[in-house]
């Protein structure tokens, strides 16, 4: 796997990209779960619309390849969606909540 390159000019291997958004993920989850009490839907904002996804707003691979690679583990740039707002915000919505 190769490295991709940060606003800042610095290169990144994808596995600390990987390592990055997966933490960036789980800070959303949990930030939102103590600010509400539990986890939600941010488009719907059902707690029912199941399972619960990080989504990106700007593609991870949109981030790797237009040199901000940092965008890709920044928390303003994940959105919590259920599955099927999730599917719909990438474009294959089968469904809805």
């Amino acid at each position: 796997m190769g490295t991709f390159r940060m606003s800042n000019g610095e290169r990144v291997s994808k596995a600390i990209i990987d390592r990055r958004v997966r933490e960036a993920k789980n800070v959303k989850l949990v930030r939102q779960r103590e600010q509400h009490g539990y986890n939600f839907c941010q488009d719907c904002h059902r707690n029912d619309c199941v399972p619960l996804d990080c989504s990106h707003d700007i593609s991870v691979k949109e981030c790797q390849e237009t040199g901000r690679a940092e965008l890709a583990w920044d928390i303003e740039n994940i959105t919590i969606r259920g599955r099927d707002c999730h599917n719909k915000h990438d474009k294959t919505y089968i469904g809805k909540c």
